[in-house]
């Protein structure tokens, strides 16, 4: 009597079906902690971009202009114009996707300390807090 056994048992495939779903899971798992990585690598990207670009143009206001005041309200920041320059637009710093804040600190010898704060409106654990010097060139006063 010869016996054909060259099929799989149920137990074999149940096992590779079961070893198979469970590497696939794990995959699966990394893919997306992958992505989510991602997304906050690049949130925390943009928002180092925005603090960086705002502390320049407050650098070059307050180079430039004797007579300002900077207000912060609403995830906004305003530089307000005040003697001379009293007719110049105001300079506002919005953005949809973050919200900024700055704090004055104090001023010393015409240079301002301020803290700049940029944070993500959609990834609020995405958050910087830039202490920086506003400085005049030369000694201007």
């Amino acid at each position: 009597m010869i016996h054909n056994e060259r099929g799989m048992t149920l137990v074999e495939v149940l096992a590779t079906i079961t070893i198979l779903s469970i590497v696939g899971v794990v995959i699966w798992n990394i893919f997306f902690q992958g992505m989510n990585y991602t997304k906050k690598a690049v949130s925390q990207n943009r928002i180092h971009q925005e603090a960086n670009i705002i502390n320049m143009k407050l650098t070059r206001i307050h180079q430039n202009i004797n007579d300002y005041s900077i207000e912060s309200s609403d995830c906004e920041i305003k530089v307000i114009y005040n003697g001379k320059d009293k007719g110049k637009q105001p300079e506002r710093f919005h953005d949809d996707r973050m919200c900024f804040a700055v704090e004055q600190k104090k001023k010393i010898n015409g240079s301002n300390y301020i803290s700049l704060t940029v944070l993500d409106k959609f990834h609020s654990d995405n958050t910087i807090v830039l202490e920086t010097v506003l400085y005049r060139l030369g000694g201007k006063e």
